[in-house]
């Protein structure tokens, strides 16, 4: 009586090796395509390649070890990929959402508009900005970049804020992470919460310049203390990673730059 498999399998000591179907290294008979082979005791194992036995239609192929390696090499890879991913997606939960801007006017009031270009071409910063708002809310980024660096050459808080969310993204510019750390510094000069925050984590990520944890802590700290929501928890988790020296002198420099900051705009320490 012809043995089953089964039984081959038992007597040769040999495994059957059936990877699943999403194994990128899987061998199939080259003959019938089944992955139900394995090796044959015709392989020596000496050289580059390897010789199976088909279970299903009981041939004989040879398949290249290096064809092995390189599938489980790309097996590898997209492992090392998915892992990268992951911590990318990390750093994304750090990330604070885009700010949400609503029109100063009616978009669709072109009375109102036609208002805010006269006053603002006549140099009155509050029209410039307002001008230039609408157009940001209606995603017009390069109609809006001209009117809003004009309110803030005229030092308007908002439009300076705006202007550094504007180089930070690249809308209606070039993208210049110097000149948003420039225009977020202005802001929060003059007591802007949001751009205090967004100033905190330049200086945390180095995007203008290496990586600055006192800094970073400092404008994270006063934000903080004003009330940001994503603030706190932001701050606590770079203090954990500063020696104690680096956070007395960002502790200390907080309350001297929140004093600048408060008396700059009336706010209450």
């Amino acid at each position: 009586m012809q043995r089953s498999d089964l039984a081959t399998r038992i007597s040769m000591n040999k495994p059957l090796l059936k990877p699943s179907s999403s194994d990128p290294g899987e061998v199939k008979c080259k003959y019938c395509g089944s992955s139900l082979v394995r090796p044959s005791v015709k392989s020596t194992g000496k050289n580059s390649r390897i010789t199976y036995r088909c279970q299903s239609c009981k041939k004989h192929f040879r398949v290249s070890s290096g064809w092995l390696d390189k599938h489980r090499a790309i097996a590898g890879g997209v492992l090392a990929a998915l892992v990268l991913l992951g911590a990318a997606a990390m750093t994304l939960l750090d990330q604070p959402a885009e700010t949400s801007l609503e029109p100063v006017t009616a978009l669709d009031d072109k009375e109102a508009q036609s208002r805010l270009l006269r006053e603002a071409k006549q140099g009155r910063p509050e029209s410039q900005y307002a001008l230039g708002r609408n157009y940001w809310v209606n995603a017009e980024y390069q109609q809006a970049f001209p009117w809003l660096k004009a309110a803030a050459a005229q030092r308007h808080v908002e439009a300076e804020f705006l202007i550094g969310m504007a180089y930070l993204n690249g809308l209606g510019t070039l993208q210049n992470y110097r000149s948003a750390l420039d225009y977020f510094t202005k802001s929060a000069e003059q007591g802007h919460l949001e751009a205090e925050f967004r100033l905190g984590l330049l200086y945390r990520d180095g995007l203008a310049m290496p990586p600055d944890k006192e800094s970073a802590y400092i404008w994270l700290n006063i934000a903080a203390a004003r009330g940001h929501p994503d603030a706190l928890p932001l701050r606590d988790k770079l203090a954990a990673v500063m020696t104690t020296e680096e956070l007395n002198r960002a502790q200390e420099s907080s309350t001297h730059v929140h004093a600048k900051v408060s008396g700059s705009n009336g706010a209450i320490p």
